[in-house]
């Protein structure tokens, strides 16, 4: 969110109010304001919000216009920043929630067989509504969705059919390099992939499989950031197949399993020996 930190704190400073009087009138804790003046965590749609009804401008202008040098302009102080419409490309927001009866946003389950469809209608209430929704623990201070993951160009890490839980990503500079995300592609649809983000070098997004058995199967994909609908970051997910372990932790189970009777063996004669 590229501005709203700075403009939420000039905001507050135009109406002479402190961090508290605006907690009180969002109903949110200090703390959680003074962290999204901060910059240290972002609000969720709601609070987004209210932020808009309270200060009197929209959303949009929140989070992309650098408020306080709008005015500056109007006094012929020319902004140090690059242009806002430059840089809000990678900026993303969500573009539609749905939320339980007391106001809790829930988390929708977009499954394989819904993909085509949450492509070209995510951003369509009516069709968000028709997808099952859930409410999962320990999931706060954000917008988050499940994704079932279709095929094995993520195994081992993931198993046909299991399904991942993602946060929304409104940053697309922000990406963490070699992690999971869900990728809503204009090109290439809905992807599970491990992301290289080479945004402000090459302007460019790699999106990886871990497939490396079946490297040649699934190649690498490269991604214009225009061209992403939607990012969401894996945080956790559910499956119905019990991992096995891994090759190299077998090798060394079996290592020890070995060392451990020969030790075995070893004390036994040592025994008769002594005897």
């Amino acid at each position: 969110m590229l501005y709203l930190k700075q403009n939420l704190k000039w905001l507050r400073e135009q109406k002479g109010l402190i961090q508290q009087s605006i907690a009180d009138i969002l109903g949110i804790k200090k703390n959680t304001y003074a962290n999204y003046e901060t910059g240290y965590s972002s609000p969720d749609f709601l609070t987004l919000k209210g932020m808009s009804d309270f200060f009197q401008v929209s959303a949009d202008e929140l989070l992309y216009k650098q408020l306080g040098v709008v005015e500056s302009k109007k006094a012929g102080v020319k902004p140090l920043r690059a242009s806002i419409e430059e840089e809000k490309s990678f900026y993303r927001m969500p573009q539609v929630i749905t939320v339980d009866s007391a106001g809790n946003e829930n988390v929708m389950m977009v499954p394989v067989k819904a993909r085509a469809g949450y492509l070209n209608g995510y951003e369509d209430p009516e069709y968000i509504s028709t997808l099952p929704t859930y409410r999962l623990p320990g999931l706060a201070n954000g917008t988050y969705r499940m994704f079932e993951v279709e095929g094995v160009s993520m195994y081992p890490t993931f198993d046909d059919k299991d399904i991942l839980i993602a946060q929304f990503v409104d940053d697309l500079s922000a990406i963490r390099d070699d992690r999971i995300y869900v990728v809503v592609t204009v090109n290439d649809g809905v992807v599970v992939k491990r992301v290289l983000n080479r945004i402000l070098k090459d302007n460019r997004l790699i999106l990886k499989s871990d497939n490396y058995k079946h490297r040649e199967e699934y190649p690498p994909i490269i991604i214009d950031p225009q061209d992403v609908l939607e990012m969401w970051y894996g945080v956790a997910f559910m499956s119905r197949q019990m991992r096995a372990p891994a090759e190299l932790y077998t090798r060394v189970s079996d290592t020890e399993a070995r060392l451990t009777l020969l030790e075995s063996e070893l004390k036994k004669l040592g025994t008769k020996l002594l005897g």
